[in-house]
């Protein structure tokens, strides 16, 4: 049988032209999206979240967030990232990640349908080569605003989190340990 997975990309880093590029998957199987569409929102909700990007929530907020995010079992094996430094080919890493998220879950019968915020048709033209090169068998690629879907509000907050774990942040250490620790998320 066909494993049917859905894979939503965002990014950060552009802004350190190479020093950082960091990218946040959130990869499911089509038969866990609803009930996880269905917790996210609740705890968007409940945290003060809500459809915010990262950036533009305050740090308790945050920390609401990201301790309820660490309880919803549903998540595990499901939070993907990687990072790079020295280099600005931010679509070729972009399907790089993508590949080795795809890989960790499902190296045989699957497809995957990818979903990249703020995707241009330039850009996917070259995710799809990439992702062809790659051997990875996708169903569709396509771009969408992240406000659209709770999965790529995700991918934002984690690419966000993830950022500040990279850069530092003191009180993310301890967020970062429990999502590891829980397998809520992996480094591809």
């Amino acid at each position: 049988m066909v494993t049917k997975l859905y894979c939503y990309v965002d990014e950060t880093g552009q802004d350190t032209k190479g020093d950082l590029f960091l990218v946040a998957i959130v990869l499911k199987e089509i038969a866990g999206l609803e009930i996880l569409e269905k917790k996210l929102e609740e705890v968007e909700m409940r945290t003060g979240k809500k459809r915010f990007k990262w950036k533009k929530i305050s740090r308790n907020i945050k920390k609401k967030y990201l301790e309820e995010l660490i309880q919803v079992k549903e998540l595990k094996n499901t939070i993907f990232y990687a990072t790079y430094q020295a280099s600005k080919e931010y679509s070729k890493l972009t399907s790089f990640t993508i590949a080795k998220a795809v890989l960790a879950r499902e190296s045989k019968n699957y497809t995957v349908t990818v979903i990249i915020d703020g995707l241009n048709d330039a850009e996917r033209d070259v995710i799809r080569e990439e992702l062809k090169k790659l051997k990875i068998k996708y169903r569709k690629i396509r771009g969408m605003k992240d406000e659209q879907s709770i999965y790529l509000r995700l991918s934002d907050a984690m690419a966000g989190f993830l950022r500040e774990v990279y850069e530092g942040e003191e009180y993310t250490k301890q967020f970062m340990k429990r999502f590891e620790k829980t397998s809520i998320v992996t480094e591809a």
